[in-house]
């Protein structure tokens, strides 16, 4: 919080400038105002997060500036100061929800105290905003956790082509969350009160496509006993999305290519056609470019698709999101599964941030619900990550001898003894060999008592 601010109204003048004097000394910045009618023009040019008021005022009595404050900001706490603690006044306040009354004359060091408990929880409250906002708020769009910057333009972007109605092309590895910017497209956009229809091409055979996207007439083929509508017209009004589009077969190619043309689809067994109203949001995570030289994706459709594109990073590019990722990963597991909070130690977290995550943000979330069910005690740790490339990479590094039934345990042992070897104990060297931290080898040292084993090179220190 910066500074703590207060407001005082109090239509005595000489009270005002008493008190302003006692608590500027106590190191707040004070405001004053002698008329209550003016209180309301001044909180929309500042902000205070104290109000302390007195309750006898003419004009305008401080139950009802207490209204209006509210009005203007519920944030500002506000004390009531009166010399008459009447039963009326006392009741008013307890259902505006006033709970902070001081008796005239003031006590000075029960204001300051008074006034220090509410500052104290307010700092709290803020402290723990911002600690939430990491995940939920400054960092968080549409259920998107980044604070990277690659991140961050892509939220901006996403909000630009939210406001208008083009054809939108998301690439990206798997597992980036490309569904999740379609989604965030669609909720952001005037079509969001209609449906968002997703679709995985991938999971759909070649035969069934047509069927699916563009529906069908009623014995249309052998089995079509009644008309269904496909995922365009299911979409109508909507968003169709498109996900593994590079899987799309040829004939359905043909006619999506009419359908962004035209805005008509016709279904099997049908020679009419269907106005739809859709807008199309299509991703893949293969070189669709390459497809279309290849001669196996349309050019003309490429191009149709491929109006407004954004590309996801991989997990490995916004290393910076990792540990917010990481953080609210982690809480929705143990509540999914009914497990203790649990915490990420500083190594564990280390060895997150410099993994290379090829599955991105779908293996970071596997490697983390099962480090959360197989760890003990409250903190995960480096070795209950199961992270098969990092693994991979201490196996590769090892003695070919190692026996393939070894635990997984002594293959990291024998890997960094290997590496010290090569590299007469050079940590650093050691640690870019099998591809981790010098702080995590020393970790992994110390645990394994290989200094014991193996001469360890530690950096000298400067003679003075």
């Amino acid at each position: 919080m910066s500074a703590r601010k207060v407001l005082v109204v109090d239509d005595n003048r000489s009270a005002l400038k008493v008190i302003k004097a006692i608590l500027e000394e106590a190191g707040y910045e004070v405001y004053t105002e002698a008329e209550p009618e003016k209180v309301p023009l001044f909180l929309k040019r500042e902000t205070v997060q104290v109000a302390l008021v007195d309750l006898k005022m003419p004009g305008m009595d401080g139950l009802e500036l207490y209204r209006k404050i509210r009005q203007l900001d519920k944030d500002v706490v506000v004390i009531i100061m009166t010399a008459f603690g009447n039963i009326e006044s006392a009741v008013e306040a307890m259902k505006l929800g006033i709970e902070n009354y001081l008796q005239k004359p003031l006590n000075f060091d029960e204001l300051k105290m008074t006034l220090q408990k509410i500052f104290e929880k307010l700092e709290m409250k803020e402290e723990l905003a911002i600690l939430k906002g990491q995940i939920e708020g400054k960092n968080t769009f549409e259920n998107m956790i980044g604070k990277s910057k690659k991140m961050r333009d892509i939220f901006r972007k996403i909000t630009s082509i939210a406001a208008v109605d083009s054809t939108v092309f998301i690439t990206g590895e798997s597992g980036t969350g490309k569904e999740m910017v379609a989604k965030a497209i669609h909720n952001l956009s005037k079509r969001a009160k209609y449906k968002l229809i997703s679709i995985n091409m991938a999971a759909i055979p070649e035969g069934l496509q047509e069927s699916e996207l563009f529906g069908y007439q009623k014995g249309a083929f052998t089995g079509a006993y009644n008309t269904k509508p496909g995922k365009f017209e299911a979409a109508d009004k909507g968003t169709l999305f498109l996900d593994e589009i590079g899987n799309i077969n040829h004939k359905a190619q043909v006619k999506l290519l009419r359908v962004l043309e035209e805005r008509k689809v016709e279904p099997l067994g049908s020679n009419k056609l269907k106005d739809v109203d859709v807008r199309i949001i299509s991703a893949t995570n293969s070189d669709l470019k390459e497809e279309v030289n290849k001669g196996n994706f349309r050019e003309d459709l490429y191009y149709r698709l491929n109006v407004i594109t954004i590309n996801l990073p991989p997990l490995r590019e916004r290393k910076s999101d990792i540990p917010l990722l990481a953080v609210q990963f982690l809480k929705e597991i143990c509540l999914r599964n009914s497990l203790e909070q649990k915490s990420i130690s500083d190594d564990a977290l280390e060895l997150m941030i410099e993994y290379r995550w090829p599955g991105n943000i779908r293996e970071l979330k596997n490697v983390l619900e099962e480090a959360a069910v197989i760890s003990s005690g409250n903190y995960i740790r480096p070795s209950d990550l199961n992270m098969s490339s990092y693994n991979d990479t201490m196996r590769d590094s090892a003695d070919d001898m190692i026996p393939a039934n070894m635990p997984l345990s002594e293959v990291e042992k024998r890997s960094i003894i290997n590496a010290l070897s090569k590299t007469r104990g050079n940590q650093t060297h050691a640690a870019k060999i099998l591809g981790i931290t010098r702080k995590i080898l020393m970790h992994k040292i110390e645990k394994y008592q290989i200094a014991d084993i193996v001469p360890v090179r530690t950096k000298r220190k400067k003679m003075s």
